[in-house]
């Protein structure tokens, strides 16, 4: 982390202690701010996962199901084609 510095026309209005003050609370607004960050961030990254694993499960879904049509439509084939044969 960077080292803050307030510049000296504002130490010299402040004084030492509000310039210290002043230091610590923009240090402590960015601790706060990074905090917040990385909750959302994983927040972010648990719903990506929540979704990415529903829509795996959907496309296995969809592809089961069109192999079964795939299957069904080869059996129909195949009984027509034998039937000619009889």
């Amino acid at each position: 982390m960077e080292t803050l510095l307030v510049p000296p026309p504002v130490r010299e209005k402040l004084g030492d202690a509000g310039s210290d003050g002043l230091v610590m609370m923009f240090a402590e607004a960015d601790r706060i701010a990074a905090e917040r960050l990385d909750r959302t961030i994983r927040e972010l990254d648990e719903r990506w996962a929540r979704r990415n694993a529903d829509l795996k499960f959907d496309l296995l879904k969809w592809n089961f199901l069109f192999w079964i049509g795939q299957l069904a439509a080869m059996t129909a084939i195949l009984n027509l084609m034998l039937r000619g044969l009889r």
